[in-house]
């Protein structure tokens, strides 16, 4: 989506797709370095100003320590993440925002309290280009709508 895309000329559109690929892309690597493992890459993909609010993140000050709390409740075991239909808006030149529909599948090993879930939702994000970085999250809110529980 863009904003205002009646007013924008063809090399203005081209770049907002760009823009838009680019955050898709930002997105899959969330999903895929969280369901490999990869905190310090997941790490790298929040700016340092992120915050953060879903019901597991109650505590959380910053991505370190975001990045810290999402290890600790999906290790050990397996994680399947899944974004779907995102709504991408680029508000300017280096903000936009997205909403994402969401599946994740957790199979939690050595864990008393549950063994695992199937999550259903949506992901609600602002994003920012920084110079030399390019598109990162700046504001990550997972809302569940649906936790199943096995």
């Amino acid at each position: 989506m863009i904003e205002n895309a009646e007013d924008a000329d063809l090399a203005t559109r081209v770049n907002v797709l760009w823009d838009i690929e680019q955050i898709k892309q930002l997105k899959a690597r969330y999903f895929r370095l969280t369901d490999s493992r990869d905190w310090v890459g997941v790490r790298g993909l929040f700016t340092d100003d992120c915050t953060f609010t879903s019901p597991g993140t109650v505590g959380v000050d910053g991505p370190d320590a975001f990045v810290q709390r999402v290890e600790e409740l999906i290790t050990p075991g397996v994680s399947v993440h899944h974004g779907h239909m995102p709504e991408i808006t680029i508000h300017d030149s280096s903000h936009a925002s997205g909403i994402w529909a969401m599946y994740d599948y957790l199979e939690l090993e050595g864990r008393q309290d549950r063994a695992g879930s199937h999550g259903y939702g949506h992901y609600l994000e602002s994003y920012r280009k920084d110079e030399g970085q390019g598109w990162r999250i700046s504001r990550w809110e997972l809302a569940r709508i649906r936790v199943d529980q096995f």
